[in-house]
């Protein structure tokens, strides 16, 4: 019997290790072979990640050396190191100066009210070695929360360190005119009830400590006090009739046309968008107008604006060419596309609306600064959110500061001693705020009606035997944590939600709110097996997709569930088909959850609506919900207090004149 011969086995060819490689003279940048895990190492080995051309970049000037220290670095892995020399050579041998240069980013701001021993500008760059190398030359001292340095000299020092140390030609540096203000950021002080797990305790250098040599400043700017302004009555009242608006928001229009800078604060569902279309236009007149929202709302501001100006020309910028946007009556961006706007002081504005503005409450995050680079230009800028504080009173300064309020020119410090931290403060808080923030509720709102809260305590069927394996173990740290335990809590949610379904009427559809995008495919799944059938709206949907799911919930009578996140669908869409809501967790605010509610609990709600919260009781839902009630009497101390303080006949001002009474009354 002869025996089979089996084949030899075949040796796998390595892949390439480089793939692309480009040199400017100072810098080297590798394009490399994914490894998982290698990313830390090439860290360690002072290589830094160049996110704009996705490549590896050191500062290396020989082939020979890189491909040496290649070779130290991937030892062990299954990759083909020397097929990389001749890409390196051929990248050495023909540098191209400006390719990492002109992605950096480079800005430059004259600072004011600034202590001249410690630097006149700041100066901003993705991370970029050499560039700080530069700013050590300087004397700079890095600030964290400003993604800035602080550094010595007048921009001509400047531009020359950058160009001789790290060669960024000046044509690459963009050079603000308008100062900024670089002021210290400090730590909130509002008592809320704490959320808090057993978990590891976190190393150094994984935010357990600082750096002694780094500053603790922010930037922002320094705008002129708000003004107020006779208005038109009889133009008012003629533009405000043409786009339909009902008396309130008459009022609501009135509120923004007669000061420079104000609020716009009312309720979910109240219009705010129509009122500040409507406002904007006639302040601007044949001017340029500037939306700033959040992307998942681009759109929608793009039909408001043609629902009262079907000819007006809109320009979305990260959609259209941006030389296109100068033959635009308005321009709409989200809050990650202003750096261009930034960088083209030509493109002017004569009015800024900034839709849920409360994303502008973090001081030290960039789109908070190139919103503040931007309000410099812009003479009459208005904030418009129906949450203008979630957690805390400071989050109130940077919308004062946006819009001129006199409060705004207080520093963050002065501020938080002046009004946060107690009832008492609070009141003062809410008593300065009146004039400035028109806040409605939803009774102004004769035809719609009641909204209620229903908390039922669940038992899961399949216990909390996941959720206890979680929470007792000790190698989690604490946000990873309580992520999962949110994440598990979820999950035992499902039947639960289910059989909710399952027991609504004819005619009866619910949204259901998680925060988790994984949960929400999960559930959708569920629901379909158990032949429900639903759409969802997740963060990383396209608007097309977006669009379609909100449309078939409102139109399609099969379709009863809508399933979502919170913070891709609890904001800026209208799903009024819906008669219930439902939380699978729990926002971390009182403000979202009620934003979320307000999807169905707003403007053309024929029905009563019902908020479901389901919670699992001794486990993390108790501390949760706790931190909410606290959070909600910070709120109401200072927000509702401004809304209860307005006269009660400015819901039915019928004309322009008596609501100008009633305001300056207020």
């Amino acid at each position: 019997m002869s025996q089979a011969i089996l084949p030899a086995p075949v040796a796998l060819r390595p892949p390439e290790l480089v793939v692309k490689a480009v040199f400017d003279g100072k810098r080297l940048g590798l394009q490399l072979h994914y490894i998982e895990g290698m990313g830390k190492e090439l860290s360690r080995a002072r290589a830094c990640w160049f996110a704009p051309g996705r490549l590896w970049v050191s500062e290396q000037s020989s082939d020979a050396s890189t491909l040496a220290w290649l070779k130290r670095l991937y030892r062990g892995e299954h990759v083909d190191v020397d097929s990389g020399l001749a890409i390196i050579t051929a990248a050495i041998r023909s540098p191209q100066p400006d390719y990492f240069t002109q992605r950096l980013d480079v800005q430059v701001f004259p600072l004011a009210k600034v202590d001249p021993g410690k630097g006149r500008h700041a100066v901003s760059f993705y991370f970029d070695s050499l560039c700080v190398k530069a700013m050590h030359a300087l004397r700079g001292q890095f600030h964290p929360a400003a993604k800035a340095w602080q550094v010595h000299g007048d921009v001509e020092d400047i531009l020359d360190t950058l160009k001789e140390a790290a060669l960024v030609e000046d044509v690459h540096v963009f050079v603000h005119e308008n100062p900024v203000v670089l002021e210290d950021l400090v730590a909130s002080s509002s008592a809320e009830s704490p959320i808090s797990v057993p978990a590891a305790t976190p190393e150094r250098g994984m935010g357990a400590g600082g750096d002694d040599e780094e500053g603790a400043g922010f930037l922002s700017a320094e705008l002129e006090e708000s003004s107020r302004f006779e208005v038109d009555g009889v133009l008012m009242s003629q533009a405000c009739a043409a786009a339909g608006l009902r008396d309130y928001q008459e009022v609501g229009v009135h509120h923004l046309v007669s000061q420079s800078g104000a609020c716009l604060g009312d309720d979910m569902g109240l219009g705010k968008s129509r009122q500040t279309v409507v406002a904007t236009r006639l302040i601007a007149g044949e001017g340029r107008v500037l939306i700033l929202c959040p992307a998942s709302l681009r759109i929608n501001w793009e039909r408001e604006i043609h629902a009262v100006y079907p000819q007006g020309m809109v320009g979305i910028v990260g959609e259209d060419r941006h030389t296109t946007l100068y033959g635009c009556d308005w321009v709409i961006a989200n809050y990650e596309r202003l750096g261009g706007l930034v960088r083209d002081p030509e493109l002017a504005f004569e009015v800024m609306a900034i839709d849920e503005a409360h994303y502008l409450k973090e001081h030290q995050a960039g789109r908070t600064r190139n919103a503040f680079v931007l309000a410099t230009r812009i003479p009459r800028r208005y904030v418009v959110t129906g949450t203008p504080l979630l957690n805390r009173e400071v989050e109130l300064h940077t919308l004062l500061r946006m819009t001129g309020h006199r409060l705004g020119s207080m520093s963050l410090r002065d501020f938080r001693k002046a009004y946060s931290g107690s009832k008492e403060r609070r009141a003062e808080l809410a008593a300065a705020l009146k004039g400035w923030m028109l806040r409605r509720r939803k009774d102004v709102l004769k035809d719609l009606g009641t909204k209620s809260r229903q908390v039922r305590y669940i038992s899961p069927p399949e216990g909390l035997g996941a959720y206890n394996e979680i929470y007792a173990d000790m190698s989690l740290y604490v946000m990873p944590k309580i992520v999962k335990l949110r994440q598990a809590l979820e999950a035992l949610k499902t039947q639960f939600l289910i059989e909710t379904v399952e027991g609504l009427g004819e005619g009866d559809k619910i949204i259901i709110f998680c925060e988790y995008m994984a949960t929400v495919q999960a559930m959708k799944a569920a629901f379909s097996a158990a032949g429900i059938q639903c759409v969802t709206l997740v963060g990383s949907d396209s608007a097309k997709r977006r669009q379609a799911a909100i449309d078939a919930f409102q139109n399609d009578p099969a379709v009863t569930v809508f399933i979502g996140t919170t913070s891709a669908a609890g904001v800026g869409i209208t799903l009024t088909a819906a008669n219930y809501v439902a939380f699978a967790s729990l926002p971390w605010t009182p403000a979202l959850m009620r934003q979320a509610e307000d999807r169905a609990y707003r403007l053309g709600q024929q029905r009563d609506v019902i908020v479901i919260v389901p919670l699992i009781e001794n486990t993390l839902d108790d501390g949760v919900w706790r931190l909410l009630q606290s959070k909600q009497e910070t709120e109401d101390d200072v927000v509702e207090s401004v809304r209860a303080a307005l006269p009660g006949e400015l819901a039915s001002a019928v004309d322009a004149a008596n609501a100008a009474l009633l305001l300056e009354a207020a």
